[in-house]
């Protein structure tokens, strides 16, 4: 299992994930990236706007950079 993180970013804001969370694989932490993204669309009505989720590995690699608004079209 390998731990990654999944960050919140917009136009000069971060949100950091120091905990993260453990995955067998990157796709599988990719897809929990793609939830994550479709939840924040769908649930906080247009908060997210702007905002991407970010999935880094353990040594900070950014594997994915997912907007909020495009997770309809990754998800589908």
């Amino acid at each position: 299992m390998t731990r990654y993180f999944f960050d919140f970013t917009a136009q000069g804001q971060s949100l950091y994930d120091y905990e993260g969370d453990e995955f067998l694989n990157p796709k599988g932490a990719c897809q929990y990236a793609e939830v994550i993204a479709l939840y924040l669309k769908h649930r906080l009505s247009g908060e997210w706007d702007g905002w991407s989720v970010e999935v880094r590995d353990a040594k900070g690699r950014k594997l994915l950079s997912l907007p909020v608004a495009m997770a309809e079209l990754m998800v589908a």
